[in-house]
């Protein structure tokens, strides 16, 4: 099984949207973002039940939520959507 790349993740997020794609600091965000989602809804605890999928549409809104309130991001709803799929996608490629 191959590690997981945080550079590998990036760049698929980054082609997700092209030449609309934010900056790589707004990617970097997202992807931290996705980690603390998981965290805060125990994802990442060993003894998490691997066959749960899950929520894209949960993650999202947590994302673009805490964008929202907190960052002066301009992405859309929908560029963070197409960035958490990628992102979910290259995971998805390491099992």
């Amino acid at each position: 099984m191959k590690e997981y790349d945080e550079d590998e993740a990036i760049a698929l997020m980054k082609s997700a949207l092209g030449p609309e794609a934010p900056a790589d600091e707004d990617i970097y965000q997202v992807l931290d973002l996705i980690f603390d989602y998981y965290d805060e809804n125990g994802e990442l605890d060993i003894d998490a039940d691997a066959d749960d999928e899950t929520d894209i549409d949960e993650m999202t809104d947590f994302i673009a939520g805490y964008l929202k309130g907190k960052s002066k991001s301009s992405l859309t709803r929908e560029q963070i959507k197409a960035l958490v799929l990628a992102e979910v996608g290259y995971e998805d490629s390491l099992l």
